[in-house]
């Protein structure tokens, strides 16, 4: 019989090891949620009766759930802050139901054994505790496990939620190559017009299509296929583009998420293909997340140098409008900037009161909506700081910061960087040779 107890103290104690470990929790929080799970169903498979086994299992199951909806309350508090660093891909349908876990022999077996106190059963720091107690114990806990997996599930549909999130991964793949492979689209023509801008935004999302990113995950009509002019498709390509055999279906799908705007812009709806992602995170890849950013990335430049051509188009761009700049590429510099002018330093140094938190707010947004938005953008990861005394040293000149104080004394006041000396030197002549000094001269009062 103590074989037996010692037996089951010990499988309660490796079940509880596999929580953390000395460094920390050692899975991801999906991990952790669907081993409990796991441990549920294997508890149901004991084929020992004993209560010396099964008291520890359980107890051990219970520390479980408790350690889960501690994470579960962490992790819902930085989704709510947009730190979330996990997209938490589980069967709600299953683990959001009380039910599910309350099913079993658990409630059966505890109330077997419920004549003789925990301690008995090698389980310590019980005190006069019960297994029926204890059985009490894991019924809160899963059914407050189950309502804050509810609550992440109603996440998904503010997929805002997971912005920084996905910008984070964008960046992983943001690279100077698609850069370099836009400056090699457009050098097949002499001087792109707007309907050549639409053949390679046509050729890029092709090029999308082939990742596979939509094929199994997404559904459509009959209806929905043949309202595709696949031959117009065709025509659109060059001869060197290998097109999928199934253009028209997985066309007809992207056109849930992209929209055609003043015949020549395709408009990616990046709050629908988040949410997309979003609900199916587990089954996609690395390549397919890659080739999604490259899209993004591809027809954000496109959109910006067509803009240029016609500068109407802007008012069908989220990211060029009046509106937020959140969900684009253009949001982490846009927040550095507006950030930077918010602080009590700037407020020391400025020229006039005019140049308050709205004024740095707007302004912030102007500048990354302008033509030099995405130039910023490219380098903003790599040189965060460079960029930021560019910009001081640009509104210097604007006369915005008093022309009095000193690089020097700005940089020391602005402690952006320890190294006071190469700020201000990025402050001082750097911030006159970038391409937006001219557009922060003539447009910094604009948005007073």
């Amino acid at each position: 019989m103590k074989r037996d107890y010692l037996k089951g103290a010990c499988l309660a104690r490796r079940l509880e090891t596999q929580a953390s470990d000395s460094t920390g929790f050692r899975y991801s929080l999906k991990q952790f949620i669907e081993y409990l799970d796991e441990s549920k169903t294997a508890y149901d498979r004991i084929p020992v009766d004993d209560p010396g086994v099964k008291c520890p299992f359980v107890a051990s199951m219970v520390k479980w759930a408790h350690l889960a909806n501690y994470r579960l309350i962490d992790y819902l508090e930085k989704i709510s802050k947009g730190e979330c660093d996990e997209v938490l891909t589980l069967n709600f349908a299953k683990f959001c139901n009380k039910d599910h876990w309350l099913s079993g022999k658990i409630e059966k077996d505890m109330m077997a054994c419920s004549d003789k106190p925990l301690k008995e059963y090698l389980i310590f720091g019980a005190a006069d505790q019960t297994s029926m107690d204890l059985y009490r114990s894991y019924e809160s806990n899963v059914t407050e496990l189950a309502e804050n997996l509810k609550k992440v599930k109603s996440t998904f549909n503010q997929p805002e939620l997971y912005e920084n999130l996905m910008q984070k991964m964008g960046e992983q793949y943001a690279g100077h190559d698609i850069v370099y492979e836009y400056e090699q689209m457009k050098d097949h023509y002499v001087e792109p017009a707007l309907n050549d801008y639409l053949k390679m935004q046509v050729k890029a999302c092709v090029e999308f299509l082939k990742s596979g990113m939509l094929n199994d995950i997404l559904s459509i009509s009959n209806e929905d296929a043949e309202d595709v002019d696949e031959e117009k498709l065709h025509k659109m390509l060059d001869s060197r583009c290998k097109v999928p055999d199934n253009l028209k279906e997985l066309w007809a799908k992207l056109k849930k998420f992209i929209v055609l705007k003043a015949n020549v812009m395709l408009v990616l709806r990046h709050d629908l293909i988040l949410k997309h992602v979003l609900k199916h995170f587990d089954k996609l890849n690395g390549e397919q997340f890659c080739a999604l950013f490259k899209l993004e990335r591809l027809l954000q430049m496109m959109h910006q140098d067509m803009v240029k051509l016609n500068s109407e188009l802007a008012k069908h761009l989220p990211d060029m409008a009046l509106g937020t700049l959140e969900n684009t590429i253009f949001f982490a510099p846009y927040m550095g900037i507006k950030n930077m002018l918010q602080q009590e330093w700037f407020a020391t140094l400025r020229s006039d009161k005019k140049y308050n938190k709205e004024w740095a707010e707007a302004f912030a947004g102007g500048l990354m909506r302008s033509e030099y938005g995405m130039l910023i953008t490219e380098v903003w990861k790599d040189k965060k700081s460079q960029i930021m005394g560019y910009i001081i040293g640009c509104l210097k000149t604007a006369g915005v910061i008093s022309g009095k104080i000193s690089n020097d004394e700005i940089a020391r006041l602005s402690a952006i960087m320890d190294n006071t000396r190469s700020f201000g030197k990025y402050i001082g002549k750097g911030s006159q040779e970038q391409p937006y000094a001219q557009w922060i001269k003539d447009h910094a009062d604009d948005y007073c």
